[in-house]
């Protein structure tokens, strides 16, 4: 029972990882764009920060952006098994979780070493800003979804009469 349970808490994200649409769209680089203008102003960077700041983030976001496209690729197997309606052998899943693990330790660690190498860059509380960005941005993304669903649906029903 405890084996399943363990499974299917770690089966879930990994199936949520593998469902997510490949980052080449035209889309994806406008909402970096954005992303680095809410950083830049989060952080409020004077001129020489973010000249120092952008080479070292483009770096860490390049070895992040790696580090997905090896999830995802460490998973396509387990994802096509699922896909094809085939079952996953336990020696599969168990190699999957194994380089989930491997490739999540590596993204903490990257990011990291990301943050303390801006000791001489950024502020203390720049770089503690940093460190909450990610949360902030997802939280302030969900609520702008949940506004415009709602408008959305005030339009429908409005529409309908």
């Amino acid at each position: 029972m405890r084996q399943l349970l363990v499974t299917l808490i770690l089966t879930l994200p990994l199936m949520a990882l593998s469902a997510q649409p490949d980052h080449k769209s035209g889309d994806s680089q406008s909402s970096k764009a954005m992303g680095i203008w809410k950083m830049t102003d989060e952080l409020e960077l004077t001129e020489n920060q973010a000249e120092k700041f952008f080479p070292k983030f483009r770096a860490h976001q390049d070895a992040v952006d790696k580090l997905r496209r090896e999830q995802r690729m460490s998973l396509k197997s387990i994802h096509e098994s699922l896909k094809d309606g085939k079952d996953v052998s336990d020696k599969d899943l168990a190699d999957a979780i194994k380089a989930f693990e491997k490739i999540e330790t590596s993204k903490i660690s990257t990011r990291v070493d990301f943050i303390e190498s801006l000791e001489g860059v950024l502020t203390t509380s720049q770089r503690a800003k940093l460190m909450l960005a990610p949360d902030k941005m997802r939280r302030e993304a969900k609520e702008n979804i949940k506004k415009h669903k709602k408008s959305r649906q005030r339009r429908q029903k409005r529409d309908r009469w």
